[in-house]
């Protein structure tokens, strides 16, 4: 809808900084099945206006290429959309739910199996996160049941 391009944006570069074509493919990725196929006509000027009000700033990534990382007021003037965030994803059935919360607790997982490095059978820890993924998986299919 219009508007929401710019949200949608300021989520994503909250998650992490990103590059203009980073941008794409992660609207892409969660919104290509509701039909929505983003261009650099769409994406860059929608960039526009959150510099302006100062929700994020570009900065330079190396290579002459730039990145946008969200400010302080940015991720506060997020929080307060969540409402809009609820409606974007019951009407597109996109997950705008940032996958960053994931990482936190993979991160996690990763700190505390690295200290038995050495001291466990690989193979058995591939196992048990084959069954973890498949436990996963199981939930998904029944919550949409």
């Amino acid at each position: 809808m219009p508007g929401e391009l710019p949200l949608v944006l300021l989520d994503l570069i909250c998650d992490r900084p990103q590059g203009g074509y980073e941008l794409l493919g992660e609207l892409e990725r969660r919104f290509g099945s509701a039909g929505y196929r983003p261009s650099p006509g769409s994406v860059y000027p929608a960039l526009s206006p959150l510099r302006a009000e100062q929700l994020i700033e570009q900065e330079e990534s190396g290579g002459g290429k730039a990145s946008y990382r969200a400010t302080a007021q940015g991720r506060d003037m997020l929080t307060d959309q969540r409402v809009v965030f609820a409606r974007i994803e019951a009407r597109t059935g996109a997950a705008l739910k940032s996958d960053a919360s994931w990482q936190l607790v993979l991160d996690g997982f990763v700190d505390r199996i690295s200290k038995l490095s050495g001291r466990v059978d690989a193979a058995a820890v591939e196992r048990i996160l084959d069954n973890a993924a498949k436990a996963v998986a199981d939930l998904e299919v029944s919550n949409e049941q």
